[in-house]
């Protein structure tokens, strides 16, 4: 029976080991039942158990979840807690650390609340790209709330005591109660439809998830999330957080809060007017001493350099500058005047009518030269024409059969100029001057 070392475990590493299970497999989980024991410590925790027919559960609810819950708990109360289930290691006992406590009888309206809000973020209706950014100097408010509650009463206080200028529309609507969503949604399409709003407020004060139920309605919230305008949504008080909140463009924790909010943008742009003002004043108060100094220096300087002495000195160098251009305009007119009848010459010169004579009398010299020169060229080459024809003539066959020679062939017209060649052929040729007789070879 004796285990082996390695599977005995430590008290203390039991309880982590069914610690760790717990936390894991149990984490953010809705439990019912009724508060006993209630116990509050001076820290602001507070431990109980919560109990049913059957069984009961250790709980603890701590400071800073304390603080956010709406009501007071109470031994006996039927409540609805959202925690997690965790185990306290000196004594070994398992408890669950609520977050959340809800009334009996507000746990569905809470679990509408919840399925609604994860609904309309997984549609990006409560993105912050949708977001419009408030205006810096809102002038004309729609005020969407009940006319008779203490939200409209704080709301305008804090505006007045903060000196805010701006106009604020009261479009009156009941915050409460069946109907009331469709009516805070027609007043929100009319402060629309109505000219002149830069921004709109919803508003009412605090209460219980049933009172403030009517800004969780569906059709509501997508109506803030698709308003044009700018909304602020300031429901309740603190801790209370609604589906407008959400769909709108800037939550305020209370009606009081929306005010500050819109009172301190509308403070911190009049202050940076008022800073812009006091610049610009001492900007131009700077300029204008800048100019007035300038107009000194200048008027010194004018003083200075006697514009009237130094007008007189132009006047007397233009006067000489007038005869200065006088002189020399008579003397280019005269140039030009020499220019134009050297040119007139020129152009009598070369008239048509004295070019055309010119070239008559040219014509008829080279007429009488071309003539001149065609007899002297005619009697050369004739004289040339006769001393070849006598060349001609005296290098001739018949020029040389006249001086005594004789022209010998064969009997195929071949001349024959040897006489080996000669006596090789029977018959023969011979040419005179004045004719052809025919020889016979005997050899």
């Amino acid at each position: 029976m004796t285990p082996p070392p390695e599977q005995v475990l430590e008290v203390t590493a039991l309880t982590r080991l069914i610690k760790g299970q717990l936390e894991e497999n149990f984490s953010r989980v809705w439990v019912k039942g009724e508060v006993s024991n209630l116990r509050k410590q001076s820290s602001g925790h507070i431990y109980f158990s919560l109990k049913d027919a059957g069984s009961q559960l250790p709980c603890a609810l701590f400071a800073r979840d304390a603080a956010r819950q709406s009501f007071e708990l109470q031994d006996g109360m039927e409540v609805l807690l959202l925690g997690d289930v965790s185990v306290f290691e000196p004594h070994g006992r398992y408890q669950l650390i609520a977050k959340i406590v809800i009334q009996s009888g507000e746990g569905r309206l809470q679990l509408e609340y919840e399925r609604l809000k994860r609904k309309l973020a997984a549609e990006g209706l409560f993105d912050t790209e949708h977001k419009k950014p408030l205006p810096t100097l809102p002038q004309k408010i729609a005020l969407i709330t009940s006319p008779t509650g203490a939200a409209v009463r704080d709301f305008l206080r804090i505006l007045r005591r903060r000196a805010f200028s701006g106009e604020v529309v009261i479009f009156p609507a009941r915050v409460q109660g069946k109907g009331a969503a469709e009516e805070v949604a027609a007043m929100l399409e009319h402060a629309v439809a109505s000219e002149g709003f830069d921004l709109i407020v919803i508003t009412r004060g605090g209460g219980s998830i049933e009172d403030l139920w009517v800004f969780n309605e569906e059709a509501l919230t997508r109506a803030v999330a698709a308003c044009p305008l700018p909304v602020i949504s300031a429901i309740g008080h603190e801790i209370d957080t609604v589906l407008t909140d959400y769909a709108a463009d800037q939550r305020a924790e209370t009606p009081s809060g929306a005010a500050e909010l819109i009172s301190s943008l509308y403070i911190e742009a009049r202050s940076r007017c008022e800073d812009a003002e006091s610049d610009l004043h001492a900007w131009v108060k700077g300029y204008l001493n800048d100019q007035h100094s300038q107009l000194r220096d200048l008027s010194a300087h004018m003083r200075i350099i006697a514009p009237d002495r130094r007008v007189q000195h132009i006047s007397m160098r233009m006067d000489e500058m007038e005869s200065r251009l006088s002189s020399n305009l008579a003397r280019r007119i005269t140039t030009e005047q020499q220019a134009i009848s050297k040119y007139a010459q020129r152009i009598v010169e070369q008239h048509p009518k004295t070019r055309i004579g010119i070239a008559c009398q040219h014509l008829k010299d080279f007429s009488r030269r071309l003539e001149r020169a065609k007899v002297l060229i005619a009697s050369k080459n004739t004289e040339k024409l006769q001393s070849l024809h006598h060349r001609l003539e005296n290098g001739s066959l018949q020029a040389t059969l006249q001086r005594g020679y004789v022209m010998i062939k064969n009997s195929d017209g071949i001349i024959i100029d040897r006489a080996s060649l000669a006596l090789k052929e029977p018959q023969l040729k011979a040419r005179f001057q004045d004719g052809e007789i025919a020889l016979k070879n005997d050899n």
